[in-house]
């Protein structure tokens, strides 16, 4: 799975399923949503930073963090706080997009709350 985003971190959130690393040129991308661009719409914006389902490979699954990365200014960034998201907001985001097979929960290895979906198949 390969690591999207636009965010400025220190470092990049452990792959989520139980995966031991990021693959950069994988089918599977995981998004880590970046906060400073969360203006406005928040369904519109987050939409806007998922890749669409059409550039992805048939069947790929796809994975948005529910924290955007470099919320809460100077103070967020050093403490590493982010900017919560709701999952039907990044559903909805993943809906938008053209992603099926959307749903949200808990990662049983990371305890991080995801949203996830798939390109539908050719």
């Amino acid at each position: 799975m390969r690591l999207l985003t636009t965010a400025r971190t220190r470092k990049p959130p452990r792959p989520p399923l139980g995966l031991l690393g990021w693959t950069p040129d994988a089918p599977a991308a995981a998004i880590l949503l970046d906060a400073a661009a969360l203006i406005g719409d928040e369904l519109t914006a987050i939409a806007r930073q998922l890749p669409p389902a059409t550039t992805m490979a048939a069947g790929a699954p796809i994975v948005v963090f529910g924290v955007a990365a470099g919320g809460g200014g100077f103070w967020g960034r050093m403490l590493g706080s982010g900017l919560h998201v709701s999952r039907a907001t990044r559903c909805g985001a993943l809906v938008a997009r053209g992603y099926v097979d959307v749903g949200a929960g808990l990662d049983n290895v990371t305890k991080m709350d995801i949203a996830w979906g798939r390109t539908p198949d050719a």
